[in-house]
């Protein structure tokens, strides 16, 4: 199975816009037009359940978006459109994303990256969640914690320590961390 144009740019959109730092960065709009390529080492497609999974090194592109892990499930509703994804890192390499927003020029610090043990996308709800290690940023500016939700729908993020969170760490991980939110925002350079 494989993610409709329309799927695609949901999912594109709701990553890039729902990591996005600054509320004008949006992500690279000519993106939706690029073919989706997925590289794994093995993939299962299972239509009674209406899910695909993708194993080892995972690679996810999208014009310049790019998912990576070391397991991705995506999901399906009743009609077949793409409704989940879930992509797992393991210890030591996390699942990452990256995509570059429009009105950027191709430079590694112009990106939006995020990285993370475990990251889920739910469609319905156009909500992103990075656990584990979570860590958002564009250029120098950074947002690191052990949780950080994005509703998309509402603009609005959550970044919380493991503390805060009663929720179980994600499979494979050690219990968390007792850490603090940790949000660095680099000076904005004075013009000429």
């Amino acid at each position: 199975m494989k993610l409709s144009g329309t799927e695609s740019l949901a999912l594109a959109l709701a990553l890039a816009l729902a990591l996005g730092v600054s509320p004008v960065a949006r992500a690279l709009s000519t993106d939706r037009e690029q073919p989706i390529e997925i590289e794994a080492d093995s993939a299962e497609a299972d239509d009674a359940k209406r899910i695909t999974i993708y194993k080892g090194d995972v690679v996810i592109t999208q014009g310049t978006l790019r998912i990576t892990g070391e397991h991705v499930t995506i999901r399906y509703d009743a009609n077949g459109n793409f409704s989940e994804l879930i992509s797992l890192g393991v210890p030591g390499t996390p699942a990452r994303f990256s995509q570059l927003p429009d009105g950027k020029v191709d430079q590694e610090e112009n990106y939006q990256r995020a990285r993370a043990s475990r990251m889920e996308y739910y469609k319905e709800k156009d909500a992103i969640v990075l656990l584990g290690n979570a860590v958002y940023g564009q250029g120098g500016d950074e947002v690191a914690a052990d949780r950080i939700d994005y509703d998309s729908k509402n603009s609005r993020m959550l970044a919380r320590t493991a503390s805060a969170d009663a929720t179980k760490p994600p499979a494979g991980e050690a219990e968390p961390r007792k850490g603090r939110v940790r949000i660095t925002i680099q000076p904005k350079s004075k013009a000429n």
